[in-house]
């Protein structure tokens, strides 16, 4: 085996701590350092992962020598590090949301597209066997409409309570639904939405720092004709669904002759004409599956294995941004008219 590839970890909260635990375990990688700003959250880190901690980004890029990162810093970070990381010729693994900003996300787009670079978007979701399953079972010839929801309470990070900073519930956390809805059914032409903050306005919701819409609802019309939906909400109360008795997000796609039932992080089942039930159960960690073939691209430089480069996943950043904006000027959006 040759050298191994040198990571850092941009930001150790939740999502990040959940990338550097993957990370240490792949025998290829070594992670070289992590960066937060929070001094105790660093300190504390850096202790259990036995790893040099930063509380300074540019002072962790001039000490260490890295072949990649990974970007899991609040979405206000993301595009700025990932042009700092491109820019001193490092492989970017960034999560999602790309950015809140449409002329943000343009321009790290037209940065990657004359980089020699990889560029992943942290959408681990299709590279599940679960998104496999969906794809495989789809007639695309009489799919007519994908339904979906999810449903969700007061979110756990502070700092996504606010729609100022992550962007409300569909472009923060329900646009995983909408990138596997595009994987289905392609692009979508038109967005109509509406959002509200009904629900989630009392003093309590207040003093938690809840500054968001609670209940989104979401219309859409693809290109090829197929008809969508999803509803999501941050509205209800936390633990609402027990173990076995119910589920929080998913959506059905509807065939002529076949329903396919995805649950999200669980399976999909299959009910089509004249056949029993098929279940495919969800197999292995989609977050360490995404890693190995973000791994496997920067050693081999063979950007087909990512199955979220960035030129893709900034469509489906698109979409959730358009949603957004039809709820904000309340009128339907044509998404091909924001790449322009």
């Amino acid at each position: 085996m040759g050298a191994k590839l040198r990571f850092a970890v941009l930001g150790v909260g939740r999502r990040g701590l959940a990338h550097l635990k993957v990370l240490k375990q792949l025998e290829n990688v070594s992670v070289e350092a992590v960066y937060d700003p929070d001094e105790e959250r660093v300190r504390e880190c850096s202790l259990t992962y036995a790893v040099k901690g930063y509380t300074e980004l540019g002072e962790m890029l001039d000490k260490t020598r890295l072949d990649a990162v990974v970007i899991a810093s609040p979405t206000p970070f993301h595009v700025p590090q990932a042009e700092e990381c491109l820019k001193r010729g490092l492989d970017v693994l960034m999560e999602k949301p790309i950015s809140l900003s449409l002329e943000e996300s343009k321009r790290l787009l037209k940065l990657v597209e004359t980089s020699d670079r990889m560029v992943a978007v942290g959408f681990q979701t299709r590279y599940s066997n679960l998104a496999e399953r969906l794809v495989e079972n789809v007639d695309a010839e009489t799919l007519s409409m994908i339904t979906g929801f999810l449903y969700w309470t007061t979110p756990l990070v502070g700092w996504i309570r606010r729609r100022s900073l992550a962007g409300g519930q569909i472009v923060d956390q329900a646009i995983h639904l909408l990138d596997l809805f595009r994987l289905v059914a392609g692009e979508v032409e038109t967005v109509h939405a509406f959002y509200t903050e009904r629900g989630r306005e009392t003093e309590e919701d207040r003093e938690a720092g809840f500054e968001n819409w609670s209940s989104y609802a979401v219309a859409l019309r693809f290109r090829n004709g197929v008809v969508g939906c999803l509803s999501t909400t941050y509205a209800l109360y936390p633990g609402i669904f027990k173990p076995g008795e119910g589920y929080q997000a998913g959506f059905d796609v509807v065939c002529r002759e076949k329903l396919i039932r995805y649950v999200h992080g669980s399976e999909v089942r299959v009910y089509a004409k004249g056949k029993p039930v098929e279940v495919y159960r969800l197999e292995g960690d989609p977050t360490r599956r995404m890693l190995e073939a973000f791994v496997e691209a920067v050693s081999t430089r063979d950007k087909k294995v990512l199955k979220t480069p960035y030129e893709d996943s900034y469509r489906s950043n698109l979409l959730a941004l358009a949603a957004n904006k039809s709820a904000e000027e309340g009128r339907p959006v044509n998404v091909s008219t924001l790449m322009d």
